[in-house]
C-alpha cells in the first residue's frame, strides 16, 4: 500500500527532476560568461544586500570561507567590486558593486531575462500569472521551514543596513531622488545617538543570517508613538513578515504604556497601506507636496491602543 506521504515525496522528487532541467537550460545560458555559476550568484547577493560582507555570503550562499575569499579577490582584481570599511567598526568591510560590476550584472541578468522570455513566450498572460502565483506558494511554503526569519532588536552594525536599503529600495522602485535617502540618514543617525531605549527601539527582520526587513517605534511623547523605517526586501513579501513586523511593534507600545500610534506614508506605496489598514490603523490626513522628485500624497494613519 502507497502512503499519502510516499505520494508525495514522489511528486516532489518527479517535479524536482523536471525543474533542474529547466534550469539546466538557464544556467548553461548564464556559463557562456566568464563567470561560473557561483560568482553570479554572488555577484547578484552584492547588488541586492545593502552592508553586504564576506560573512554575509558565505552564511546566505553556504560557500567555504575560502573559497570565498578567493572569489572575492578575484573580482577586486577584475574591478568588479570594492571594500569599503564600516564606520562603526573597522573592522568589517562592505562590498560593493563598482560601475563596471553593475554593467555587467546588468549584461548578465539581460541575457538571463531573454531567456526566461522564450521559455514562457507561448503561455498566455492568463497562465502566466498562475504559473506566477503557484511558484510563491511554493517557495513561501518551502521556506517557512527552511529557512525561518527572526526578529531581534537592532544593533550598531545593522545602521548601515537600515540607510543604505531605503536609499537604494526606493530609488529602484519608485524613482525616489537622493534626497530621501540623505533624509532617512539624517532621522536614523540621530534615533541612533539619542534614542530612549525605556520607550524606542528599532527591529531588523534577519534570514539565515541576513537582514531582510525593519521596523521602529520612536517617542513623540509619553503617550504617543510613530512608526517609522519599515521595509521588507522584495524577495520576502508574501511570507506574512509585514505582519510579524507590526504585531511586535504594536505590542512594544502596548507594553510600554503608549495610548496612541501613528505613521506617516505616501499613496503610492499600496501594499503598505493594505497593511497598516489590517492591523487597524485609519487615514487621518492628507497633504499633497512635491517629494523626492514626485508630486505624491502623504498620508498620516492613527492607531488608538
Amino acid at each position: 500500500m502507497v502512503m499519502k506521504n510516499d505520494l508525495t515525496v514522489e511528486q516532489i522528487r518527479d517535479f524536482n527532476r523536471f525543474y533542474t532541467n529547466i534550469l539546466g537550460l538557464l544556467n548553461a545560458h548564464i556559463l557562456d560568461s566568464p563567470y561560473t555559476l557561483t560568482e553570479v550568484r554572488i555577484l547578484l547577493e552584492i547588488k541586492r544586500t545593502a552592508a553586504c560582507t564576506a560573512n554575509t555570503l558565505i552564511t546566505k550562499l553556504s560557500i567555504d570561507r575560502g573559497y570565498m575569499s578567493r572569489i572575492i579577490k578575484r573580482f577586486e582584481s577584475n574591478g568588479l567590486i570594492t571594500k569599503e570599511s564600516s564606520q562603526m567598526d573597522n573592522r568589517i568591510s562592505f562590498l560593493r558593486l563598482t560601475q563596471k560590476g553593475k554593467e555587467t550584472m546588468a549584461a548578465l541578468e539581460n541575457k538571463s531575462d531573454d531567456q526566461v522570455k522564450n521559455l514562457i513566450e507561448h503561455i498566455s498572460e492568463n497562465d502566466q500569472r498562475k504559473l506566477v502565483k503557484a511558484m510563491k506558494y511554493i517557495k513561501n511554503t518551502m521556506l517557512d521551514g527552511l529557512r525561518p526569519i527572526s526578529i531581534r532588536v537592532f544593533e550598531p552594525k545593522d545602521i548601515a543596513y537600515v540607510i543604505d536599503r531605503h536609499r537604494s529600495l526606493y530609488e529602484a522602485e519608485f524613482g525616489f531622488t537622493s534626497e530621501f535617502g540623505d533624509y532617512v540618514e539624517e532621522y536614523v543617525n540621530k534615533f541612533v545617538a539619542h534614542h530612549d531605549k525605556s520607550k524606542e527601539t528599532l527591529w531588523i527582520a534577519e534570514e539565515n543570517g541576513a537582514a531582510v526587513g525593519v521596523i521602529a517605534i520612536v517617542k513623540v511623547d509619553d503617550i504617543t508613538a510613530q512608526l517609522r523605517w519599515f521595509l521588507i526586501e522584495p524577495e520576502l513579501r508574501g511570507r506574512g513578515l509585514g505582519h510579524r513586523l507590526m504585531d511586535a511593534a504594536i505590542d512594544y507600545c502596548k507594553e510600554k504604556g503608549y495610548k496612541h500610534i501613528f505613521l506617516w506614508t505616501v499613496n503610492i506605496l499600496e501594499p503598505a497601506r493594505h497593511l497598516y489598514n489590517a492591523h487597524g490603523f485609519s487615514l487621518t490626513e492628507c497633504k499633497e507636496h512635491e517629494l523626492w522628485g514626485h508630486h505624491l500624497v502623504e498620508e498620516r494613519w492613527d492607531l488608538s491602543l
